[in-house]
């Protein structure tokens, strides 16, 4: 609990996480064998799949990971401007939502199971959309959350 006072400890947690996924994002938006497992021709009658699918195609991923670098460095920044620790009222609301994020994810994992057992064509594009909606709603609501205790 004493690490989740530090407001400089949220931040180095969320921006190595983040700009991790930036980087796989960046680096594999594009690229040619990230491309070759999408390209499966649209087997599914579904317009989220394959708009999905064509999103990743297009090498559109990428501004995924540039947002999640400038969230990230948002949070950076913020904690950085914070002079003083996180009372103990802050730090469990902190604490709390990193063990929601972590529940939320050991719940992504048997959806990532039926969704790759329903269609393995679309395996890739059903782990890139949990990973994309999990630590969207973690690094955002993270965001806010330094927003609202930076001033205090």
């Amino acid at each position: 609990m004493r690490l989740m006072k530090n407001p400089q400890f949220n931040a180095a947690v969320v921006a190595v996480i983040s700009v991790f996924y930036a980087l796989v994002f960046i680096i594999t938006s594009g690229h040619l064998e990230f491309q070759r497992v999408l390209a499966h021709g649209q087997t599914l009658n579904s317009s989220l799949w394959n708009g999905w699918s064509a999103f990743l195609q297009q090498g559109r991923l990428k501004y995924i990971g540039y947002v999640y670098i400038a969230a990230a460095l948002c949070v950076f920044l913020l904690s950085l401007a914070r002079k003083k620790h996180y009372d103990e009222y802050q730090a469990g609301i902190l604490t709390t939502s990193f063990i929601v994020s972590g529940i939320a994810l050991l719940l992504l994992f048997p959806t990532a199971l039926l969704l790759i057992i329903s269609d393995p064509n679309y395996a890739v594009e059903a782990m890139m959309l949990l990973v994309v909606i999990h630590w969207s709603v973690f690094l955002f609501v993270d965001l806010i959350y330094s927003v609202k205790w930076c001033r205090a």
